[in-house]
């Protein structure tokens, strides 16, 4: 299988509607927070669990997965670090609305805006997600949906 680059740091970071005065790796909350839950689900690749044993054995709430994020793995989520299942989820939910799933169901960005939507309203919404705390609770938010996304997509594969 090629390899997919799900999401850049930079990318949103060096946007045209980044904010001026915070730091780059607020523009990467929502996807440490995608990466978390992979971590968190055992999601990750044979190869990014021996090359990261250490890091995977230290990874618990209170481990700033975002700074990692930034560190280890360049700002940069890719199909290399998840496995079979990982890949297959990550493809169908994060990377574009327009998968069937996506279609169906949903997809990653547009729930990550439902949930800044629903913190900040509408005003100012278009560089809101920035300023999302990289929190536990906001985590425990994302993650519960997330959560719901990973079931319905299990479904939705079981029924091909």
């Amino acid at each position: 299988m090629a390899y997919v680059t799900y999401d850049k740091a930079k990318w949103h970071w060096g946007a045209k509607n980044a904010p001026e005065g915070i730091p780059q790796e607020n523009g990467a909350t929502h996807i440490a927070f995608f990466f978390r839950w992979c971590m968190e689900r055992k999601l990750y690749s044979k190869d990014f669990a021996a090359d990261f044993a250490d890091d995977i054995a230290r990874m618990d709430d209170s481990f700033d997965y975002r700074g990692y994020f930034f560190g280890a793995m360049d700002g940069v989520l890719g199909s290399d670090e998840l496995n079979t299942a990982g890949k297959a989820f990550a493809n169908a939910y994060y990377t574009t609305d327009r998968t069937k799933f996506a279609k169906t169901h949903g997809w990653y960005l547009q729930d990550y805006d439902d949930f800044v939507a629903r913190k900040f309203g509408d005003k100012n919404f278009d560089n809101a997600y920035f300023y999302i705390e990289n929190s536990p609770q906001n985590y425990a938010e994302i993650k519960e949906i997330i959560d719901r996304r990973y079931e319905e997509f299990l479904s939705f594969k079981a029924a091909k």
